[in-house]
């Protein structure tokens, strides 16, 4: 289809802005990893999953009767086991959904041969009970759209499940821990040694949650990396070590060394780890002055030298003057030994964080180091209030109002809280109200359609759908892509989120206050896929509901701005001619029109001028001209109005 006429005229943003916002494009991809969609966790998770004990009985229930409850115990791999589950059931990429489990199951939402996963695994009593009411109905839906659904269960509340639900239910036992690590190990192209991989203080370490066996080869990985010798063996031993809990020796080390200087330089060091030594010097100087520790101390000049410092608090200064641990994650937990024990800080660590990124020598790679262990420690504690207002400082515009070079770290930031599990939905709620913004930043819109593209739309696609609209009907043209294009290459992949954005233009179009939902509409209600059917489903234009979303749309837009309605028309009446039944197109163009005498007569117009082109066809404008007789009362014995869904498919 060809573009319908812009509102808005075209707009340069400069290079500078297009530099910055390239940089918030790769921190986005960068952020969200390489788990980063919902297909992409599928394959990684593929290439190291272990079928735990019962997922056989679990697979021929959810085949049979569309919906497993899957219970075991905690730690033992219940979420991953129902994604592979349900991705076991088809290849198609874009059926698998994620349900929120704050919100009431809604069987609109039931697409077909949808893929859903509801995790209760963290949820309260009260919010288990009132899913655990609406499922009945809800599997209703599912019958009627071939979907299926796994409900991970909380811990302990299998016996807790309805009579009518309870057949449902399939306990699983955690998959073997050390064949787990092995499939990790291979993953990472690491070929474990199996004797090796049975000892007695490496088992010790695989009776945790599967997430600690995922984090121990994370963290071999981590010490492979840095061409630490000694091979496979060695590494595992520097990893078993680095998950030992090291807490009481952080805990006696600043017993050892209480004064504000020493703390400030080992927190400076465990947060800016591969930085230069001059950056953990600054950082701790940075740190003593916002907490005002500095006018406590003795003139400088009467202190311990700073080398002297690091040499007391084990720290090393390796090659280029980078700073760093000799045992490995230690840093890691010398930073959350500060989250925790100083609950009244963390405000100031945030703060921090925001000057200490700043200075002017520090590499791209180190800021973003610095940013991810600040998100860590914040989202962990719950801190998210903080995560949130460094994102604001990160998006404020500079002097001329286009973005700054922090704006990748707001992405950063924002990517990592939209992918975190308890505090995700916080996050969406922030980008929502950011979409109903009329004075937002061009360049934060530009960041809003990042995320919805990238982060949003893999697992809550309704969600990102709505933000984009929102965003698309206050934006002002700018940005590469806009939401009006993201929101049209949204859509054009899913049958079920062309239905939901048609469902909301129509809202629109009652109230008649968006001057981009008129060209919204144009943009996606593209002939030729409103046509195209295949095996598995009928085309839309044949599906009752599109059709009369269609009617309206096409009625509203005729009325109300035929100068962008009667150029579309025209490019409908050429497909109308090279489909198997053209009355699909044309009766829609026609019932729209038969509400008003005036648009029967341009719709006619439009029709016999384009019949005259070269590349018109006059049987086309013919059969559309008896469809308007039709509609007047004219002629409706000589010729039959064939417009149902049946005779559409035939």
């Amino acid at each position: 289809m060809s573009e319908v006429r812009d509102p808005w005229g075209p707009v340069h943003t400069g290079g500078g802005d297009q530099y910055v916002m390239n940089l918030v494009a790769g921190a986005t991809r960068q952020a969200r990893g390489a788990r980063g969609t919902a297909l992409d966790d599928l394959r990684w998770l593929k290439r190291r999953f272990v079928p735990p004990e019962h997922l056989g009985a679990a697979r021929s229930w959810l085949s049979e009767n569309r919906t497993v409850l899957l219970a075991g115990p905690l730690g033992s791999g219940r979420r991953t086991a129902a994604k592979m589950l349900l991705n076991e059931l088809t290849d198609e990429d874009g059926s698998f959904r994620i349900l929120q489990e704050e919100l009431e199951l809604d069987p609109a939402e039931i697409g077909v041969r949808y893929r859903l996963l509801l995790d209760l695994s963290h949820s309260d009593e009260e919010t288990f009970r009132r899913r655990q009411r609406e499922l009945p109905g809800f599997r209703a839906a599912l019958q009627r759209c071939d979907a299926h659904i796994v409900v991970v269960l909380p811990d302990g509340f299998e016996h807790h499940v309805d009579p009518v639900l309870s057949s449902h239910v399939v306990r699983i036992d955690r998959p073997r821990s050390q064949l787990v690590l092995q499939r990790h190990l291979e993953a990472e192209d690491i070929q474990p040694i199996g004797s090796r991989l049975g000892s007695t203080d490496l088992k010790s370490h695989l009776s945790g949650p599967m997430e600690d066996v995922a984090e121990l080869v994370r963290l071999v990985v981590r010490v492979r990396d840095t061409g630490r010798e000694g091979g496979l063996s060695a590494w595992l031993d520097e990893a078993v070590m680095a998950m030992a809990d090291r807490s009481d020796e952080v805990a006696q080390q600043l017993k050892d060394h209480s004064s504000g200087r020493e703390r400030a330089v080992l927190f400076a060091a465990a947060m800016c780890r591969g930085s230069s030594s001059d950056t953990v010097f600054f950082a701790a100087q940075g740190l003593l002055e916002s907490l005002e520790l500095t006018e406590e101390e003795r003139p400088r000049l009467e202190q311990r030298g700073y080398v002297e410092q690091l040499d007391g608090l084990e720290i090393e200064v390796g090659a280029h003057s980078r700073v760093g641990f000799s045992r490995v994650a230690y840093d890691r937990t010398v930073r959350a030994h500060f989250w925790d024990n100083y609950p009244d800080l963390r405000r100031s660590f945030c703060q921090w964080v925001d000057r200490v990124i700043r200075l002017d020598w520090l590499e791209e790679r180190e800021r973003r180091d610095i940013v991810e262990r600040f998100l860590e420690q914040a989202l962990r504690t719950g801190c998210v209030g903080h995560v949130m207002w460094l994102i604001e400082q990160w998006t404020r515009p500079d002097q001329r109002g286009g973005p700054t070079r922090w704006m990748q770290f707001a992405a950063q930031a924002l990517v990592t809280g939209l992918n975190d599990e308890r505090h995700g939905a916080r996050f969406r709620e922030l980008v929502r109200g950011w979409s109903r913004e009329f004075d937002l930043a061009d360049h934060v819109g530009q960041l809003l359609v990042h995320v919805c593209t990238e982060v949003v739309a893999p697992n809550f696609p309704e969600q990102a759908l709505v933000r984009l609209h929102q965003r698309a009907r206050r934006e002002n043209g700018a940005g590469a892509p806009t939401a009006r294009q993201a929101l049209c290459e949204l859509t054009a992949g899913s049958r079920m989120l062309f239905h939901r954005l048609l469902d909301q233009l129509m809202s629109g179009f009652r109230d008649r206050q968006w001057q981009i939902d008129p060209y919204l509409f144009l943009d996606v209600i593209d002939p030729w896929r409103l046509t195209a059917a295949d095996s598995r489903s009928h085309p839309l234009a044949a599906d009752a509901s599109v059709r009369s979303q269609l009617v309206y749309g096409w009625y509203t837009v005729m009325t109300h701005r035929p100068d962008l309605a009667w150029p579309v028309v025209g490019e409908w009446l050429p497909a109308a001619g090279q489909i198997a039944v053209p009355d699909m197109l044309l009766s829609i163009l026609v019932e729209a029109a038969c509400y008003d005498v005036r648009l029967l007569g341009s719709l006619h117009v439009v029709a016999r001028n384009w019949s005259l082109s070269a590349v018109g066809r006059p049987d086309v404008a013919a059969r559309l001209s008896r469809f308007i007789d039709m509609a007047q009362g004219i002629h409706s014995a000589e010729f039959t109005f064939r417009n149902t869904a049946e005779e559409a498919i035939r």
